[in-house]
This record gives C-alpha cells, structure tokens and sequence, in this order.
C-alpha cells in the first residue's frame, strides 16, 4: 500500500462518518493493514490526517508536534512574558500557540514530553544556546535517563528487527499511543509495549496503569528487553499473562503502576519464584 492508497482509505472512511467530526484509530482498523501502512509512510496517525486535508482531534495534533516545536513555544511564551511561562499562561495564551499547533497546547504536555514544565524551561533558561547544544542537554536530562534513553531506543529496534527477521512487517508507533510497535503478519494485526532492563541493576521494569488499562487487549504483547554488555535477550509476554501476574499479586502495585522485579539467578530469569524460560526468546507465543 503506498502513500496514495492510504491517503484515498482516510478519506473514503471519512466519507463514511456520520455523527462525528473525527477519524480513529478504530476507523483505520476496519481496513487491512492500513494503520500498520499509515504508520509506516506517515510515522503518526495526526500527520496521515494532515497529508489528507482531514480534520484531527487535539489528542492527534498534540501527537504531531514534536519536541523541539514544544521548547520553541515554550521559548516564544517566555519571551513575550518577560519571565518564565507558568500554566495559566499556556491558558491565557490565544496567537502564540497558532504558529505550531491548530489547537492550544496544553502545559501537561510537557510533563509527558519533559518530565514536567520546569525540567522543560531548564532546556531553554539560556537564550543563546544553540540547537545541537540544547540536543545533548536533553540527552543529558533526567528524564530520559542517559544511558538508560539509548538503551530503551535500541531495545525498540532491537524488537522491530527481531519481528522483521520472522516476518512480520514492523513500524514504530508514537510513544503518546502508549504502544511501540505495530505488526502485521498473515492479516492479523499485532502491538507491542517495549521495555528495557539493565541485568547489572536490581531496578524493577514498570508499567504505567494508564497505559496498561488504556493498550489492554488480546493483540498486544509486551517484550522486555533484558540488556547487558554482553549480550541481549527478549522475554516475550502476551497481555494475559502479565494480567495475571497483576492479578496474583506476582507484580507489586503501586499508586504509579505495576512494578516488575525480575532477578537473575544461576543463569536464568525469575519473577519471585516463577521461573521465566517458557517466555525467553519464545516469539513462537506471537500469534
């Protein structure tokens, strides 16, 4: 499907609406392969709509803008304030926000971007910083956790590749989605949440409840990456299993998530006493 056949999809599926104003996700879904496609030429759903000359809700548009239009708005807001924004700016606010967004940009976007709005005002306190500058300080940040970023990065290609070589077609999804990765393979349609674990720490892998109750389905798996200098591995998990660790009490409840303590012993991998080798490397459990 190329980016013509997408774009014709979205527009005969809006056709189609009747009482709303707005495409979905789910709408895209109705048609093979066509979010799988969507992501893969468009990287977003937000930016499909915009090739399209489709209306997007704010949760799309929010989707689209990127990082660095964040902290340009952000720089422009404290500019003409003549101090640092606070929320109510970002509420007071009715042209700045146009140059970047159809919609008013919320503050709580930077705390899901950022880590929160002064981490995101940090970035930007030096006006004559430059651009490749201002990249390593968000490298830098606490929020994306040095080596921890690149790691977590290289874990989602790790996982993209790894579905590639067992053929599946494999696109990165938005972070924003709560999900990672889209697959498809045999016209069943796959998601995937992908975390990360240094082996060399005892820290716990931690789902968010959010986005545990808002991804929950019987497509979606999660694969953590269990990473060392050494080498990598993959413990392949489908959603009900992870529920029912939830459920059992195997998982530690907090009021952020879901923490999941995973141990290495003689070589092998633990969850308490459960023992993990069915799920390690076991791609076969994708179906």
């Amino acid at each position: 499907m190329d980016k013509n056949e997408v774009i014709s999809h979205l527009k005969k599926l809006a056709s189609n609406l009747k009482t709303r104003k707005y495409l979905t996700l789910e709408d895209l879904r109705r048609v093979p392969k066509l979010e799988y496609f969507m992501q893969y030429h468009y990287r977003g759903f937000a930016n499909a709509l915009k090739a399209a000359s489709l209306p997007s809700s704010k949760l799309a548009a929010a989707m689209r803008i990127t990082n660095e239009q964040l902290l340009d708005y952000l720089r422009d807001l404290r500019t003409k304030l003549k101090r640092n924004p606070r929320v109510f700016d970002f509420l007071d606010d009715t042209k700045l926000y146009k140059k970047y967004s159809d919609y008013k940009i919320s503050w709580s976007i930077y705390k899901t971007r950022f880590g929160g709005l002064r981490k995101a005002i940090k970035l930007i306190e030096k006006d004559g910083i430059k651009a490749e500058d201002e990249n390593k300080l968000i490298e830098k940040s606490d929020f994306l956790g040095g080596k921890g970023r690149y790691w977590g990065e290289a874990a989602e290609i790790h996982v993209t590749a790894e579905l590639l070589y067992r053929g599946f077609q494999a696109a990165n999804i938005p972070v924003d989605e709560g999900l990672d990765i889209l697959a498809v393979k045999d016209n069943n349609t796959f998601y995937f949440q992908v975390k990360h674990k240094d082996t060399d720490n005892n820290q716990a892998i931690k789902i968010t409840k959010s986005s545990f109750e808002k991804t929950g389905r019987g497509n979606v798996y999660y694969v953590f990456v269990l990473l060392s200098n050494e080498k990598r591995e993959f413990l392949i998990l489908p959603f009900h299993i992870v529920n029912d660790w939830i459920r059992e009490g195997i998982a530690e409840v907090t009021e952020e998530g879901y923490m999941i303590y995973i141990k290495v012993r003689d070589h092998k991998y633990y969850l308490k006493e459960k023992n993990l080798d069915y799920y390690l490397n076991n791609w076969d459990l994708i179906k």
